[in-house]
């Protein structure tokens, strides 16, 4: 197990070099620079500032999917969401998420491990608002033939994972009952009741309809967010073709990098500006940089300052691994 850690580290940290390789293995300084001082700050200020907006809507989602288990202050949700991000940008194997509901748990009565189980039910709610973005953006790009099969598969993955937990929810008791009969379910019986609680809290949602809603407005701030980007930097994509931005990007957050999708993120942005819509490489490297600051470094700060202030230790992640 040890080992298997520590080469999944070693895949991403690979993985995140070649996306940095092919993404400035040609960069020319003196113009990549030029068009970094030449760009907007207003523009970039307030693409930040979406980017806020979007984690206050995430926290309010949050607080609708798992008000059946607490009702819960958006403040707390909001700081725990930003703990998540800041241990994500720094810690490798997105342990992040499990800072982040470890982080709720000390703000709240809901133990870790069900926390941790509401964090994977809106990670497959994120990867649903995706797909339905790549489905609407279809429609309107010719994407190659290569393409469409990875995001059919996409969706298809994150359909069956979600019409599986919808099974789940309705058939946990049973589910729990075929299992409790394994060696060393006892010692660990708390532990996978409180994350499917978590990770089935969908068949107890009252407000199905509002976190369909806020998960649209969530997707719509991001695009929002690629667009202010290109605006600040002189970019004049039109509305499809931010579109297509904001997959390929969200897709290379998907893939097991470096923390912070360094590398995949830039790699996917300079590879739509450039082979797509065949922009300058200079411009595209600029686009790919400004675009990452913008979605990065804000929820770093702001989840640092969180951090800091509560009582959390990353060496808190260890204790709580050995739970859940």
């Amino acid at each position: 197990m040890f080992v298997n850690k520590w080469t999944k580290l070693f895949v991403s940290i690979v993985i995140s070099v070649l996306g940095l390789y092919y993404s400035f293995y040609n960069v020319n300084l003196n113009e990549l620079v030029f068009h970094l001082s030449s760009s907007n700050i207003t523009w970039i200020f307030i693409g930040m500032l979406l980017l806020i907006l979007s984690v206050i809507v995430r926290a309010i989602r949050w607080q609708f999917m798992i008000k059946s288990i607490e009702l819960i202050k958006i403040h707390k949700l909001f700081s725990a969401t930003m703990i998540g991000y800041f241990g994500n940008a720094i810690l490798p194997f997105r342990m992040g998420e499990l800072l982040r509901a470890f982080a709720l748990s000390k703000e709240s009565s809901i133990g870790t491990s069900k926390a941790f189980g509401s964090i994977l039910l809106e990670r497959i709610i994120d990867m649903l608002g995706l797909v339905l973005t790549m489905f609407f953006f279809t429609l309107l790009y010719p994407f190659a033939d290569d393409t469409k099969k990875i995001m059919f598969y996409v969706g298809l993955v994150t359909l069956l994972i979600l019409g599986f937990i919808i099974l789940l929810s309705i058939k946990q008791s049973t589910l729990i009952k075929s299992i409790e009969n394994f060696s060393g379910y006892q010692k660990i019986e708390k532990i996978i009741k409180s994350i499917l609680d978590g990770l089935t809290s969908i068949k107890d949602m009252q407000n199905t309809g509002v976190i369909v809603l806020l998960t649209i407005l969530i997707w719509s701030i991001y695009y929002l967010i690629t667009w202010v980007v290109g605006l600040a930097l002189g970019i004049g994509l039109d509305w499809i073709g931010i579109g297509v931005i904001l997959i390929f990007t969200s897709l290379a957050i998907a893939v097991p990098a470096a923390p912070s999708a360094i590398g995949t993120y830039h790699a996917a942005a300079i590879y739509v500006l450039t082979e797509l819509f065949f922009l300058d490489r200079s411009i595209s490297q600029s686009f790919a940089v400004v675009l990452h600051a913008v979605g990065f470094l804000p929820l770093i700060t702001i989840g640092a300052i969180f951090f800091i202030k509560s009582s959390l230790r990353i060496n808190d992640i260890s204790s709580e691994k050995k739970i859940i």
